[in-house]
């Protein structure tokens, strides 16, 4: 049986899918807990019991980051803004809030976050816990703006982390990929709101390429969408900007954000599943879709974009400076085996930090992000990607699907001995592993 809010239910409710719907689980119970009290409380029934415990959020992670047999702790609840500090404009929030509320209450007090992904579904404990990033070359990824963390540890016991108090393990659990505790409350340094100009416009792959470091280093965020079988590109420009709102009418906000990128890709998607030989005909149709597009709006507007069409994502994170010819090897890679793919490659470029399992850690990093049609075979395209990646020192965005173990793992990470020794101490008993940790953390 399961506790939900107190109420017991039956077995059948506790199955448990992502996003993505490559990931399910049956946990033994499921609990939804409103209070850092009531997770110390169900990891303490979890040790009691001898079971694992896991939290879960918005399932937007591809991987089995968050599957577990044991006891499962749904966040949804963990949702509130608890203070927000004006003079060093910091917010904490509990850990289960998704991206669109913290945007939209950040918002009503003037402030924002300073950098944002594409998707904003998941929570923010989730979107940390990952090394989720966004794009923009002199901006760190979500994990960066954190200033304080709180979590509730394999003894049932909460602990405060920040550069001041704890600060070893504040330094580690910024990422954390929910190995060292249950993360219950954030605290984030945030920026004054501003507004973004977008500017959105078809090119070709090679004049991208060879006008890569300008394009990245002459805008706040820049990236690049590249559709396989043509050599079209999609570029998108956002710099900051002081100008007025210059937003789209609904019914082209509804052809150019819902029906082109979602129904009619989808539907796309769904005939290439049918007929592959058909892919380079309808990617060749689709790069004819691809038009000029410029707005201005509140930042999160701009970062953020719906997702309806479901999918599973492998995404590497390498040195930025090998970016065009990574791109370049996926091409040849995607030719030269005849595969056949509807999804664009997306391309992004992220500032270097310093957290321990960060992929960024250490280096000015390029993103490359390759996607299948959920339900659709992607293991050799993905396998063939990740041997390319795996030249140039790749590093898998913990969220997202690879096939890396923790041998091949510790090797691109010059501190993940450091964050293994943080794990010893807070989990050694290892309350929060499942498979998917024992596989790229070590079982031990």
């Amino acid at each position: 049986m399961a506790l939900r809010g107190g109420r017991t239910v039956g077995p059948d409710r506790n199955l448990w899918r992502n996003w993505g719907r490559n990931q399910r689980c049956h946990p033994a119970a499921v609990e939804t807990p409103t209070s850092e009290l009531e997770v110390a409380e169900a990891v303490r029934r979890a040790a009691a019991a001898g079971q694992k415990v896991k939290a879960v959020g918005s399932g937007h992670s591809f991987t089995g980051a968050a599957c577990t047999d044991g006891r499962q702790l749904r966040l949804d609840r963990l949702d509130r803004v608890v203070a927000i500090d004006e003079d060093t404009r910091t917010v904490t929030v509990e850990a289960g809030i998704p991206l669109w509320r913290l945007n939209d209450e950040l918002a009503q007090r003037g402030l924002a976050l300073a950098n944002l992904g594409d998707i904003d579904r998941q929570t923010i404990s989730g979107a940390i816990a990952t090394a989720t990033h966004g794009t923009g070359v002199r901006f760190g990824g979500l994990a960066t703006f954190v200033r304080g963390l709180e979590l509730v540890t394999a003894d049932g016991e909460l602990l405060r982390c920040s550069p001041d108090e704890e600060p070893e393990v504040f330094h580690c659990a910024r990422v954390n990929l929910g190995a060292l505790g249950i993360v219950t409350k954030v605290t984030l340094q945030c920026v004054p709101a501003f507004r973004l100009h977008a500017l959105e416009q078809p090119a070709a792959l090679p004049d991208v390429l060879d006008r890569l470091d300008g394009l990245v280093e002459g805008n706040d965020h820049f990236e690049f969408y590249w559709l396989p079988h043509t050599e079209r590109c999609s570029t998108k420009e956002n710099n900051r900007t002081t100008e007025a709102v210059r937003r789209k009418d609904r019914l082209h906000t509804w052809r150019d954000e819902i029906l082109l990128p979602n129904a009619v890709f989808g539907a796309a998607c769904w005939i290439g599943r049918a007929v592959p030989d058909r892919i380079p005909a309808i990617a060749g149709w689709l790069a004819g879709t691809v038009g000029r597009l410029e707005l201005v709006d509140r930042s999160d507007r701009i970062f953020c974009s719906p997702r309806l069409v479901h999918f599973v994502e492998m995404e590497y994170a390498i040195p930025r400076r090998h970016a065009a010819e990574a791109v370049l090897a996926v091409r040849d890679l995607i030719d030269d085996r005849g595969l056949r793919i509807s999804f664009p490659i997306e391309v992004r470029f992220v500032a270097a930090d310093d957290i321990p399992l960060s992929t960024a850690h250490g280096r000015e990093s390029c993103y490359i992000a390759v996607h299948v049609h959920a339900g659709a075979e992607y293991e050799p395209y993905f396998r063939g990607v990740e041997a390319i990646m795996d030249r140039f020192e790749g590093r898998p965005h913990w969220g997202k699907l690879h096939f890396q173990t923790a041998a091949t793992l510790a090797t691109r990470y010059p501190e993940f001995g450091r964050f293994l020794a943080v794990r010893d101490r807070l989990d050694p008993d290892r309350r929060f592993a499942n498979e998917y940790l024992d596989r790229v953390l070590g079982a031990e």
